[in-house]
């Protein structure tokens, strides 16, 4: 079964390179019964498609709408090498007819909403961003938001079950909302199931190289924590957490990885990757791209995902499943259904 997911996650790979390659190529769907074909693009961060995570898996929802006949969805991705490129990227798909425009990340806010405001006839949707009342986000726009914190809370919750040491660490991008929500969300968890442990953290910074996208930098951080007796580290930032959980990996520790089951999408990883906390992005972008095709688009400028709905939550333990005590699983499921129902609540409030 694992082969099978794994050939499944190659060939998204493959359509992933195939978009990447010039940065500006596509991949098309739909079909000749189609009687109108829906055009989406998708802008990414400077984190890249190659980023096996967050920009990754946003993409992967496109491609879900492609594949799914029904919606006659054609897509194509850009990506952006500097912030500076977020709005001619995303106005260049305008520019070609697109009926609809995602944006991947919550650093994409404002040319996100300068973009939409200019272009009314245009749907726009942003991975990771809120709009406020006082910004008066068009009705053309919505943002994709996540309790990121119930996700960190649960692979927390899970690390401080698990330590022989007593200390987690936790290397993150940069620190922004929903990175924040993630490793508040971690040290909640940790807390709830280990009082007594200890958990390093440490942020990217803006001289810490390309934002989410410097894996030399987060091997380095996580060799760090382990130094200072951590031995679970939370990789929390796009290539830059894949940098952490390789560091983890070298010293034969334990690492989590972040917001995809990075067991498949990051084999590299696979010798150390306990968990993944996950977060729906493909489920969230293929929500947004359904909604505009059927006419549903939100009123509200905002769709969450959450535990309650599913859009948030670990991945399955893979090779680490025979290592994990059956008590600490019967906990963790435990601590999943009280998040869903909203028994339990992480404490963490980050807007």
């Amino acid at each position: 079964m694992m082969r099978s997911v794994r050939s499944l996650a190659a060939a998204a790979a493959i359509v992933m390179a195939a978009v990447a390659c010039g940065g500006n190529s596509g991949t098309s769907g739909g079909g000749a019964s189609c009687s109108k074909t829906y055009k989406v693009g998708l802008v990414t961060d400077v984190g890249k498609l190659s980023d096996k995570s967050f920009n990754a898996t946003s993409w992967q929802g496109v491609v879900d709408a492609q594949n799914d006949k029904s919606l006659c969805v054609q897509g194509k991705a850009i990506e952006s090498n500097q912030p500076t490129d977020y709005a001619k990227n995303m106005q260049t798909f305008v520019d070609q007819g697109y009926d609809m425009v995602v944006a991947v990340g919550f650093l994409m806010g404002d040319d996100t909403l300068a973009e939409a405001k200019k272009n009314s006839g245009t749907k726009f949707a942003i991975v990771d961003f809120a709009y406020t009342p006082t910004q008066s986000p068009p009705a053309n726009l919505t943002g994709l938001v996540f309790k990121e914190d119930q996700a960190g809370f649960e692979i927390g919750a899970l690390a401080g079950l698990m330590t022989k040491t007593g200390t987690v660490g936790q290397v993150l991008g940069l620190k922004i909302p929903p990175v924040v929500r993630y490793a508040e969300g971690y040290k909640a968890g940790v807390k709830y199931t280990n009082p007594s442990a200890k958990v390093l953290e440490v942020y990217q910074g803006p001289g810490d190289g390309a934002a989410f996208n410097n894996p030399d930098w987060g091997k380095a951080r996580a060799i760090d924590e382990i130094n200072q007796n951590a031995d679970i580290i939370f990789g929390g930032g796009g290539n830059t957490g894949n940098g952490a959980l390789l560091g983890a990996l070298s010293k034969q520790k334990a690492c989590i990885g972040v917001d995809t089951d990075q067991f498949v999408s990051y084999p590299d990883a696979d010798g150390c990757l306990m968990t993944s906390a996950e977060k729906k992005l493909a489920t969230a972008v293929k929500t947004a791209i359904t909604d505009m095709v059927k006419n549903q688009w939100p009123s509200s400028n905002l769709l969450t995902f959450d535990a309650a709905n599913g859009g948030v939550g670990i991945s399955s333990y893979h090779d680490y499943d025979s290592k994990i005590p059956a008590d600490v699983k019967t906990k963790i499921t435990d601590i999943q259904k009280k998040l869903a129902d909203g028994s339990l609540q992480t404490g963490v409030n980050i807007s």
